[in-house]
């Protein structure tokens, strides 16, 4: 037997094993947000569990303020928004457009305005070409003790992979307020050149003062070697966007990502006394240049229509943003991957909330944390539902806070919108698909799809006839299913264009689970197996003006089949 057939027939053997899916959706979305009962369920829930964490304590109830939102691109209005105002704080009642700071969620602004204003392949460029401290420097003779900065790219910066550190000023021990009353640690040395700017409780450097202190410093690793997360790389970054395009960064953040979106209650500077803000240790922080970094201010509401626009692809073209929500490095967490300058979290959800099963499958939000003194922030991103989550927290107990918060919303929304779009699924495109008159001894076409009643994830082909044939049984002979084993398909959704929906199917053994979760390769048996070059794997569905199955096309077949029954009929 040749090389390819080899390897043909190890792929094929594997996928009949299990059921695996493809990274992605496992169904379409559900768009009929404000109308679903699923979701109406969800903001029960949410409000109960809140209501419950303040009265035993596990929010604070007394010293932080907090405000959060579910969002989706399917509903102009949010999906579930809740306000508590600390009575320690002295808050008037708290809605979307009061202003919280944000810290490291800046990032993802200044990423955001530069894949707006600048082509993709500026990410390759070394950083040191677009600043004049950097493009003046030799290269190091001892490449421990100084960065090579042409070796160092914009996207390197971008995605924490420049291998630089984390701030020049900030949390140096030798940093103590003048009439702070603190002292140094107990065994440091004396210095000469103690920090003088941009740490807590001084006065923010002078670029001429950033630049010496970020040159001065050695690189932590070499570039693209592991994430190393830095706030200096995003401060060089608006450096290097300023010397490219001739304008002031905080302009090119006002043109093209605040006026467009209409973001009013966005701030890259302090907005003042703000009546409608929550104001606790860190509201006058000024970090000066290092602003691109961690330095801005936002309301709810404009955080959430932020991360609405990405999904959307309000201000990018759609390619460009699934170039963007992908990852560029793992880190040390089985879990965590890092992106520009996303922090992947890969969360397992139940495949079939409402079943009595355990079957999860693996959805990436695109996050991106921020933390600046007392404050908290949180966008969360959730391309397979077009769903995102945003939380703000501020005051003493912000961050236990947080993470209660973080976590039931991810539990009850994720949960929510996999099961609301797994019974669409089944109701807009399951049941019996068929070009002739019963199923006794039939002798046409017949396709008919469900829901897999194990709770594995996507759609079910659980039959599929051909001229009286069986074709799942007779495609159960090249996957090397075993006798008395039956073959099912798994489907997921690919494409959508014109009233049409196309979906792949992941052939498997009905009834074999994986025992290895890290041994899924569905991805590699997708368009494995042709007929006359037309993919054994790959189902469209016709579908009305409400979205629903009139149709599907078994593209290998050459059929399209039409739909008698209903899901459930």
């Amino acid at each position: 037997m040749s090389k390819p057939l080899i390897l043909l027939g190890a792929i094929v053997g594997f996928s009949a094993a299990q059921n695996c899916p493809i990274l992605g959706p496992a169904y379409p979305p559900v768009t009929e947000i404000s109308s679903s009962n699923a979701f109406g369920a969800a903001r029960a829930t949410a409000d109960k569990l809140i209501t419950d964490g303040l009265a035993s304590g596990q929010l604070d109830n007394q010293t932080s303020a907090f405000s959060v939102q579910v969002f989706s691109i399917y509903s102009d209005d949010p999906v579930y928004e809740y306000h508590h105002a600390a009575p320690a704080l002295n808050l008037t009642t708290l809605n979307g457009d009061t202003i919280y700071r944000i810290g490291s969620i800046s990032k993802l602004i200044t990423v955001y305005t530069i894949l707006s204003k600048l082509p993709d392949w500026y990410w390759d460029e070394p950083v040191s070409k677009y600043i004049p401290e950097l493009s003046g420097l030799a290269p190091p003779e001892d490449s421990l003790a100084a960065v090579d900065w042409s070796k160092v790219t914009l996207g390197a910066l971008a995605s924490q992979m420049g291998g630089i550190g984390r701030d020049y000023t900030l949390g140096d021990l030798s940093a103590i307020p003048p009439g702070s009353g603190q002292i140094l640690l107990p065994g440091l040395p004396p210095i000469a050149e103690p920090v003088r700017c941009g740490s807590v409780g001084f006065r923010p450097c002078t670029r001429a003062e950033a630049m010496a202190g970020i040159i001065s410093k050695p690189p932590v690793t070499d570039p693209y070697r592991t994430p190393i997360y830095s706030n200096m790389g995003f401060q060089l970054l608006a450096y290097a966007v300023e010397n490219i395009t001739g304008r002031p960064f905080p302009d090119l953040v006002r043109d093209q990502l605040l006026v467009p979106l209409n973001l009013t209650r966005t701030f890259l500077s302090n907005p003042g006394n703000d009546s409608n803000a929550v104001v606790v240790p860190g509201y006058d922080e000024d970090i000066g240049d290092e602003a691109p970094a961690g330095a801005y201010y936002q309301s709810l509401s404009d955080l959430g229509a932020l991360g609405a626009s990405i999904l959307s692809s309000t201000i990018l073209p759609e390619i460009k943003t699934r170039r963007w929500l992908q990852p560029t490095a793992h880190t040390s967490t089985f879990s965590i991957s890092v992106g520009r300058p996303w922090e992947i979290f890969r969360e397992k959800v139940l495949t079939d909330p409402r079943g009595n099963n355990n079957k999860t499958r693996i959805v990436d939000m695109y996050t991106k944390n921020g933390g600046l003194e007392q404050y908290v922030a949180h966008l969360a991103l959730s391309p397979d539902h077009g769903m995102g989550i945003a939380v703000l927290t501020a005051g003493g107990g912000g961050q236990p806070s947080f993470f209660f918060l973080q976590e039931m919303l991810y539990k009850v929304f994720l949960g929510t919108a996999e099961s609301a779009a797994r019974e669409k699924a089944a109701a807009d495109f399951g049941g019996k698909k068929n070009n002739g008159a019963g199923d006794r001894e039939f002798k046409g076409d017949l396709v008919e799809f469900g829901l897999d009643g194990s709770g594995e994830p996507g759609l079910f082909l659980s039959r599929l006839v051909s001229n009286g044939t069986d074709m799942l049984e007779a495609f159960g002979t090249v996957f090397g299913v075993p006798e008395g084993v039956k073959l099912g398909g798994w489907l997921y959704p690919v494409g959508r264009d014109s009233g049409r929906a196309a979906f792949r199917a992941v052939f498997g053994a009905v009834g074999v689970d994986t025992t290895v979760e890290d041994r899924c390769l569905a991805w590699g048996s997708v368009d494995q197996l042709r007929y006359g070059g037309n993919a054994v794997d790959l189902f469209v569905f016709e579908l009305d003006d409400e979205g629903k199955a009139t149709e599907v096309r078994v593209v290998a077949l050459g059929r399209s089949i039409k739909r008698t029954a209903k899901g459930g009929d």
